[in-house]
């Protein structure tokens, strides 16, 4: 009997054993468990905090309050024009173009604060008319370029820009959006250009053609303009801008009077240019003069 009893005793006890190392296992594996994702939580805050100083970092470098620099900006626009008058009807043939020109401005800015900027200059570009004709074309040369009697008539103008703009907040990569309102004086010459095509004149003496005149007005303009952009700021201080620039005119700044003949049919239509366009615009600021303001 007591044999018995002692067999029992021991039974229990080995069970307790068994139970107490299972328990202990599991809370070793729990605080296994823990320590694991409370080194991933430290990592994170780690990476947290890095790209935070790297913020911060470029922040500093963003500060440009009172700094002046200088720069160039180049790009190109469509400009356009309107009919005015003439035959209201136009052969198939006939082709009312965008005038498509290049753009130099050499521009001075002013960051007032991170939020605030002026700018200003002198820039030179064109305007103008561009009219086609349709016309058969060898299929065989490839050439598309064939089948269009082209004559344009350009006129050069100068232009003093002073536009605000606003920029929104950085982000790490020193990069942001700005857009910008403002207006321009724009001067060009007194100037008339005659310009024609005639297609095949020696094969047909009876063969398309087309001609224009058009003439500018010796006067100053006002232009009111309107730009969106996106531009990266880099350690340095220089700054490199992308943006859209719209361009609306007040008044009529050229005239032109388009005639040709299509089978042997005359067709004339007048036209009108205010300077309105939209262009796209790249620009590069130098380092400022005024080193940006350091995070203290």
């Amino acid at each position: 009997m007591e044999r018995i009893n002692f067999v029992k005793r021991r039974a229990n006890l080995l069970k307790k054993v068994q139970i107490t190392g299972k328990s202990n296992t599991l809370k070793n594996s729990q605080i296994g468990v823990l320590c694991f994702t409370f080194s991933l939580k430290l990592q994170a805050m780690k990476k947290s905090i890095l790209i935070a100083l790297i913020c911060l970092v470029l922040k500093g470098y963003s500060q440009q309050d009172g700094a002046w620099s200088f720069g160039l900006q180049w790009g190109f626009q469509g400009n356009t024009s309107e009919f005015s008058g003439g035959m209201e009807t136009a052969n198939a043939r006939f082709q009312h173009n965008s005038y498509g020109s290049g753009a130099l401005d050499f521009l001075a800015r002013f960051d007032y604060n991170n939020h605030w900027m002026l700018t200003g200059g002198i820039g030179f570009s064109s305007f103008g008319f561009d009219y086609a004709l349709t016309k058969n074309y060898s299929l065989l040369t490839g050439n598309e370029e064939n089948r269009y009697c082209k004559i344009r008539s350009s006129f050069s103008m100068v232009t003093l820009p002073v536009m605000v703009y606003y920029k929104f907040n950085p982000n790490c990569k020193n990069s942001k959006w700005v857009i910008g309102a403002g207006f321009a004086q724009l001067f060009t010459d007194d100037a008339k250009i005659s310009a024609s095509y005639v297609d095949s004149p020696e094969a047909n003496a009876n063969a398309n053609y087309i001609a224009s005149a058009s003439d500018s007005r010796n006067d100053f303009y006002t232009m009111w303009r309107f730009s969106v952009g996106r531009e990266k700021v880099f350690k340095s201080g220089s700054i490199l801008n992308a943006s859209m620039l719209f361009n609306f005119g007040t008044k009529t700044m050229a005239t032109s009077t388009v005639s040709y003949e299509v089978d042997g049919e005359s067709y004339s239509h007048q036209f009108t240019n205010r300077g309105n366009f939209i262009g796209f615009r790249l620009s590069y600021f130098f380092k400022p003069f005024y080193a940006p303001k350091q995070l203290k």
